[in-house]
């Protein structure tokens, strides 16, 4: 019943509102009906999943009825030229999605290098139609919240590297909520990189103000084919009151390789899926994150990592620290499928309560339906060493500040997995800070008085 209240209510204000539907450029008309027309069925078939705290459930974080942007209501152009991330030096291509419009800057509009392409897909050339459509609809309605993007969403990003292509620079999408009502964006990015081609990606989710709450429901798809890289980092530093759902999906060709590398810093309830297949023969896949909870904060990682293929690779390391009342919870499955030999898969989660309030629920599984497989899992949960703490006591360092190194040495790993120099560097600044009690406000941020320009 919940669940047909939660995302029922906005199927029938897509339905209710047509007049302010007029004129949605392809590919989104066609996404938004497939979403519509999957929706019914999979609301009837909805369960709320047993295996992540009930406030990352898709009709919990539904539930509120939040404002949608169904007129695709602009804001200031400048934006894109005004914002600048708490990632400095970082010297990128760079979009803003300000709540759910996109804003390519003029410099990556104008001036990209040869053989990449970005384009949100309310402006896509006629050329990239048909291939940002053929992508789009691999995932419109995989799952209920899904098809709930698929449905309101108004606008997207798509990412294209022509094949033997290494673009320098990482394409950075900094998305931004600024609203004085609650607000549901619906966001998608589609990176697509072509044979031999090379990219990275760096995802950074902000909100402006306190005390408005908002949910970014966003898919993330990337297409890699042989012998392609795609870096993507995914670094989330929102309000308390900003709730997201973020689901990824990868297809990797032959001698490619995939990395994805989320960050929880600051936010509120925060569910992540990630669903990596592994086609190609040869391919590799990394999956490395981790997440800093305190307060109330609830955050779920999710991964589903299937092989498909011969002498294909995989590796998934997820830490948490988690302090106060806050709640964890990671489930990852790797599912080896027939015929895929010689596969060499590892799944680790490593995880400390600070707080004996704080909860972490760990759930590792391996599938495997062929021999000659290499695969490992495994997950911990402790609290720090107070042998060391007492050790670093006794030669005068606080016990606060003694805390904090312990934890912060326990997260370097994640952070070396980093393969770009500046993003490590700097990751190991915010993570540090973040230990410290900081958290992202305006008042951090390296664009204070960028406020104005996303005012609606």
């Amino acid at each position: 019943m919940k669940a047909a209240q939660s995302f029922g209510q906005y199927l029938a204000l897509w339905v209710d509102n047509e007049a302010l539907r007029q004129g949605v450029p392809e590919p989104l008309a066609t996404l938004n009906s497939a979403g519509a027309e999957a929706l019914p069925a999979l609301i009837e078939a909805y369960r709320a999943p047993k295996d992540v705290p009930r406030a990352c459930a898709a009709d919990e974080l539904f539930a509120p009825d939040y404002g949608v942007n169904l007129a695709h209501h602009d804001m200031h152009a400048s934006v894109a030229e005004a914002f600048h991330c708490g990632v400095p030096n970082l010297n990128s291509h760079l979009v803003v999605v300000a709540n759910d419009v996109v804003h390519v800057s003029a410099p990556l509009r104008d001036e990209a290098p040869a053989g990449l392409k970005v384009y949100s897909l309310r402006s896509l050339p006629s050329e990239y139609v048909g291939r940002a459509g053929e992508l789009l609809a691999l995932h419109s309605a995989d799952n209920v919240a899904v098809a709930m993007n698929s449905l309101l969403l108004g606008d997207g990003i798509y990412i294209r590297v022509e094949p033997g292509v290494t673009v320098e620079r990482p394409v950075q999408i900094v998305n931004i909520f600024h609203s004085d009502m609650p607000m549901l964006s619906s966001r998608r990015v589609v990176v697509d990189a072509g044979e031999g081609a090379s990219l990275r990606v760096l995802l950074c989710d902000h909100s402006q103000g306190a005390g408005v709450q908002h949910l970014n429901n966003q898919v993330v798809q990337v297409h890699a084919a042989p012998h392609a890289s795609v870096d993507l980092y995914d670094i989330e530093e929102s309000s308390a009151d900003t709730h997201r759902l973020n689901q990824l999906f990868t297809h990797q060709e032959h001698d490619s390789r995939v990395v994805v590398s989320p960050t929880f810093l600051h936010g509120g309830v925060t569910a992540n899926h990630y669903g990596l297949n592994l086609t190609g023969d040869h391919a590799e896949a990394e999956v490395t994150g981790l997440a800093i909870c305190a307060d109330k904060q609830q955050v779920a990682n999710n991964v589903v990592l299937r092989h498909d293929c011969e002498h294909s690779t995989s590796r998934q390391l997820f830490k948490y620290a988690l302090y106060d009342e806050a709640r964890g919870s990671f489930g990852g499955k790797v599912v080896v499928e027939h015929g895929a030999r010689f596969t060499d898969a590892s799944q680790t989660n490593r995880n400390i309560l600070v707080s004996e309030k704080a909860r972490m629920d760990a759930s590792p599984q391996l599938e495997i339906y062929c021999d000659e497989v290499k695969a490992s899992h495994g997950a911990t949960t402790g609290q720090l060493d107070e042998r060391a703490l007492f050790y670093m006591q006794a030669r005068g360092i606080p016990a606060d500040e003694a805390e904090r190194m312990l934890t912060q040495a326990f997260m370097a790993d994640v952070v070396d997995n980093i393969g770009y120099e500046v993003l490590r560097q700097r990751m190991h600044v915010l993570v540090e800070k973040r230990l410290a009690g900081a958290s992202a406000s305006c008042e951090t941020c390296a664009s204070a008085d960028c406020s104005k320009y996303t005012r609606q």
